[in-house]
C-alpha cells in the first residue's frame, strides 16, 4: 500500500515513547534548567511545531506562575513587539523543530538570542542548526522520522518537555503512556479504521478545549496533510456559534472529551442532532459512549495534559485511514516539503 513509511512511524509511537522515557530516567539526560531563573518563557515553532509549542506552553502555565506564551516563529520574525523588552532580562525561549533547519524558526531564535533570551533548543536531528543555537540542548532522537508528516516527532518532543518540566506524579503518569498506546492500537485500531472508511466524509471538524485545544488543532492539520482534505478546528463550544451551519451527514466531528462533563455531553447531543458522525477521544471519552458513534478513552484517570500524546494517536490514525479511503499517499502529500526553507 501507499503510505508505508507514515504508517510505520504512526504505529511505532508507543515503542518510541518507551525508549525515550527509559533514556530520560537515566542520570545526565535532562537539560540542567530551572524555570525559577526566568520571568518570561516564550515557546516558538512553525506548523506542527507551533502546535507543539502551544501544548507545551499550556503544560508550563498550569505548573508555574511565570508568564508563558506560545508564538509562531514567523511572528517573531515579522512583529518586533513579540520580542520587545518587557522589563526583565530573565527570558527563556524554547524552540521546537524536528529537522532543526526550518528557516523561520532559525531566524526567530537568532533574533531572540540577540535581545537576550536564553535558548532551550528541542529537536530530533543531531547536528542541526537549531541545536547549535541552544544554550541548553534537548535532542529527542527517538522522534526522528523519515516520513514527511510529523507524528512521533510531535509526541516524542511533547512527552520529553512534559517530563522535563513535570512533577513526580506527572512523570509517573507519562511512564504509563507506552503500554496504554500499545493497548489502544490492539483494541481500537480496527474500529477507527472502520469509522474512517464508513462514509465518504468530505468535511472534518475537530473540537477541543483547555489543554486539549493544541491537540485538536494538530489533529486537524494531520488530516489536511495526509488526506488532502479541508478541516477545521475550534474551541469546543465555539462550534455552536456559526460553524455548525455547514454540518451534515458527510461531516466527521472529532471531539476531545471535555473536563466539564455536563457541557461536554450536551455538546455531543447537539452534534448528533445535526446528523454528523461523532468520535470522542480523551481521558473522559467513556462517558460519551452512549452518544458517540465511537468513543476511544485515552488514559482514564490522567489529566488531559498527561494524556495528550495518547489522545492524539487515534486522530492521527483516522487521518491516515481517510487518506487510504481517498487514494492519497501520506508519504508524499502534494504541495508539501519536509522542511520549509527560504
Amino acid at each position: 500500500m501507499t503510505g508505508t513509511t507514515t504508517w510505520s512511524e504512526l504505529i511505532s509511537q508507543p515503542d518510541a515513547w518507551q525508549s525515550l522515557l527509559d533514556r530520560l530516567a537515566q542520570p545526565g539526560e535532562l537539560p540542567q534548567l530551572t524555570l525559577e531563573d526566568y520571568d518570561e518563557i516564550v515557546l516558538v515553532g512553525s506548523g506542527t511545531s507551533y502546535y507543539l509549542a502551544m501544548a507545551a506552553a499550556d503544560w508550563l502555565r498550569r505548573r508555574t506562575a511565570i508568564a508563558v506564551r506560545a508564538v509562531p516563529s514567523c511572528e517573531v520574525m515579522l512583529d518586533p513587539l513579540e520580542v520587545a523588552p518587557r522589563g526583565t532580562s530573565r527570558r527563556l525561549a524554547i524552540g521546537f523543530s524536528r529537522s532543526g533547519e526550518s528557516s523561520e524558526l532559525i531566524l526567530a531564535i537568532k533574533a531572540m538570542r540577540l535581545v537576550g533570551f536564553t535558548v532551550l533548543a528541542v529537536g530530533c536531528t543531531e547536528g542541526s542548526s537549531l541545536l547549535g543555537l541552544g544554550h541548553h540542548v534537548f535532542h529527542i532522537r527517538e522522534g526522528h522520522e523519515d516520513g514527511l508528516v510529523m507524528l512521533r516527532s510531535f509526541t516524542g518532543m511533547l512527552i520529553a518537555v512534559q517530563y522535563l518540566f513535570g512533577s513526580p506524579d506527572d512523570r509517573a503518569a507519562l511512564r504509563q503512556l507506552p503500554e496504554l498506546g500499545r493497548q489502544l492500537l490492539a483494541t481500537q485500531k480496527d474500529a477507527l479504521q472502520a469509522l474512517a472508511h464508513g462514509k465518504a466524509f468530505d468535511r472534518f471538524v475537530f473540537l477541543a478545549s483547555g489543554a486539549n485545544y493544541p491537540i485538536g488543532v494538530e489533529a486537524s492539520l494531520k488530516i489536511q496533510e495526509m488526506s488532502i482534505s479541508t478541516s477545521e478546528a475550534y474551541h469546543s463550544l465555539e462550534y455552536r456559534h456559526g460553524p455548525k451551519a455547514t454540518a451534515d451527514a458527510q461531516t466527521l466531528v472529532s471531539l476531545i472529551a471535555l473536563a466539564d462533563k455536563g457541557h461536554g455531553l450536551a455538546l455531543a447531543r447537539d452534534l448528533k442532532a445535526l446528523g454528523v458522525t461523532l468520535v470522542v477521544t480523551g481521558p473522559g471519552a467513556a462517558d460519551y459512549a452512549e452518544i458517540a458513534d465511537l468513543a476511544v478513552p485515552t488514559g482514564p484517570g490522567m489529566s488531559d495534559g498527561q494524556a495528550s500524546a495518547l489522545t492524539l494517536m487515534p486522530l492521527q490514525l483516522i487521518a491516515f485511514e481517510t487518506a487510504m479511503r481517498k487514494g492519497s499517499n501520506p508519504d508524499a502529500p502534494v504541495n508539501l516539503a519536509k522542511v520549509v526553507l527560504f
